[in-house]
């Protein structure tokens, strides 16, 4: 009897150790995924494609809750800018990322760093952002759903 309680103890054991692994792995990809759409800041239309279509975005006191306009006024702006310089850059680093799942749904929060990186003249100082992120699973893919921005 005793035999047999120490295997079902050691089943057990190995049953909740790989699921918390296989759990792991998930947020890990869930920050990859967070950094993929952090690096493609320079390119708003790849990084749209990680977006899903029905997202609100709200940032400070503005809140975006058509991802379609919201992608327009972006590179509208982006356009303008780079029309006075052609060498401005914008990166976005993404640090102390936090991930929770829940099922087919993600919350992340992060401190987001945008640098804006002028081809002349003086260079800003980065701007902060406490990010809040939610992430829908969907046909074995990950999308963005909400985000939340505020300066710190």
């Amino acid at each position: 009897m005793i035999g047999k309680m120490k295997q079902i103890l050691i089943i057990s054991i190995l049953i909740i150790t790989a699921s918390n692994q296989a759990f792991s792995a998930e947020e890990d990809t869930v920050v990859e995924f967070i950094k993929t759409w952090a690096a493609l800041e320079g390119d708003l239309d790849a990084q749209a494609e990680l977006i899903r279509e029905d997202r609100v975005m709200i940032s400070g006191s503005d809140k975006w809750p058509d991802q379609r306009d919201n992608l327009m006024i972006q590179k509208e702006r982006r356009s303008a800018t780079l029309s006075r310089d052609p060498d401005w850059k914008i990166m976005q680093t993404i640090i102390s990322p936090e991930v929770r799942i829940y099922g087919n749904v993600a919350v992340a929060h992060f401190v987001r760093r945008f640098d804006f990186i002028a081809g002349e003249g003086e260079i800003s100082p980065p701007a902060f952002n406490n990010a809040t992120m939610i992430l829908v699973k969907e046909k074995g893919e990950w999308g963005i759903a909400h985000t939340h921005f505020s300066q710190i």
